[in-house]
C-alpha cells in the first residue's frame, strides 16, 4: 500500500510542510538579526537606508510575486514546486554566505522573495485538498504554526553568527534546506483526483475557457471583484505598516540591554 494511500498521511503532509514553513520564516529572518555581523565585512550595511533597501527589496519582489505564484501553483504540480521553491530558496541562503558587496546581496534577496512567494500557495492549496473536512482548519492553523517558529528562530541568528560566523550560518542554514528538499521528493506526493471537490461551474460560465480551465485574467477578475479579498488586504497591510518603520526593534532591544 502506498504510503499517500495511508489514513495518516494526510497530517504527515502538514508535518512535513510544516519543516519546509519554519525554513521559510527562518530563512528570510535571519538577515534582519544579523545586521552588525554582516557590516563588519559588507560595509556599506553600516548605513541604515542600505540595510533597509536590502529588507524592502525581498518583500517588494515577494508581495508581487505572490497574486502570481498563486495562479502558478493552480496549474501545474504543487509538489514539485514547494520541491523547487524551498530548493532554490535554500541554495540563496547557502550564497549569501559567499557575498562580498552589497549589490550581489540585493540580487539574492529579489530571487529569494520570488523563490519563497511559491512556496505558500502551493501548500495551503495541497492541505486543503487533503483535508476536505472539518480538519482542514486545524491542519492550516497546525502548518502555520510553522511560520511563527520560524521567525522566533530567525531571531537567533545574529547569536549564530557571533558563535561562529554569519557566512557558515547562512551556508549551514542553506545546505540544511537542500537536505530537506531531497527528503521532500520521496515523501511528499501530490494528491489524486485533485480538483474534484471544486465548486461545479455553470455551463456559461465555462463558456470562454480554454479547455475547460480557467485562464489567469479571469482568475484575478474573480479575487478582484470579490469584497472580502480586499479586506483581508487591508487589513494585513494596515497592520504591517507600523512594522517597516519598527521591523528591527526587538533585535536591537535584546543587543542593547543584553549584549
Amino acid at each position: 500500500m502506498a504510503l499517500q494511500n495511508k489514513k495518516f498521511y494526510p497530517w504527515l503532509v502538514v508535518g512535513l510542510l510544516w519543516v519546509v514553513a519554519l525554513l521559510n520564516y527562518m530563512d528570510r529572518q535571519m538577515l534582519s538579526t544579523m545586521q552588525q555581523n554582516i557590516a563588519n565585512d559588507i560595509h556599506a550595511l553600516q548605513n541604515a537606508e542600505a540595510f533597509g533597501a536590502l529588507m524592502a527589496i525581498f518583500l517588494w519582489v515577494y508581495g508581487i510575486s505572490s497574486p502570481f505564484s498563486g495562479a502558478v501553483a493552480d496549474r501545474v504540480s504543487r509538489k514539485w514546486l514547494i520541491v523547487g521553491s524551498l530548493g532554490v530558496w535554500s541554495a540563496v541562503t547557502y550564497t549569501m554566505g559567499l557575498c562580498h558587496d552589497f549589490q550581489s546581496l540585493m540580487w539574492l534577496r529579489g530571487i529569494m522573495g520570488i523563490s519563497e512567494a511559491l512556496y505558500i500557495p502551493s501548500a495551503l492549496s495541497l492541505i486543503a485538498d487533503y483535508f476536505t473536512g472539518r480538519g482542514r482548519s486545524l491542519a492550516i492553523g497546525l502548518h502555520m504554526t510553522g511560520l511563527y517558529c520560524g521567525q522566533a528562530l530567525g531571531g537567533f541568528g545574529s547569536m549564530v553568527a557571533s558563535t561562529w560566523s554569519w557566512q557558515q550560518t547562512f551556508h549551514w542554514f542553506g545546505i540544511i534546506g537542500v537536505a530537506y528538499a531531497i527528503v521532500l521528493i520521496f515523501l511528499l506526493h501530490e494528491k489524486s483526483g485533485r480538483g474534484v471537490a471544486a465548486r461545479p461551474v455553470p455551463s456559461g460560465e465555462a463558456q470562454g475557457r480554454k479547455g475547460g480551465k480557467e485562464s489567469m485574467l479571469q482568475s484575478f477578475g474573480v479575487v478582484f471583484s470579490t469584497m472580502a479579498f480586499w479586506v483581508i488586504l487591508f487589513f494585513f497591510a494596515s497592520s504591517s505598516i507600523p512594522g517597516w518603520a519598527t521591523k528591527n526593534w526587538l533585535p536591537t532591544l535584546f543587543h542593547d540591554n543584553l549584549d
